[in-house]
């Protein structure tokens, strides 16, 4: 979790080699960026995943 200059809060997720993937909106309070990780947490490791790197 990050604080940025105006005092908002917003979390980073980063991949296993340590690049950022995804940079959440920001939060008015720390808890409120908190429960954003727990969404993903709970929400997430049955997601599907597309590579859209990847040429059909």
């Amino acid at each position: 979790m990050v604080e940025s200059k105006n005092g908002e809060h917003f979390v980073r997720f980063k991949a296993a080699n340590g690049e950022a993937m995804v940079r959440s909106e920001t939060y008015a309070s720390k808890a409120s960026a908190k429960n954003c990780i727990e969404s993903v947490k709970k929400n997430a490791p049955g997601a599907d995943t597309v590579d859209e790197t990847v040429s059909a």
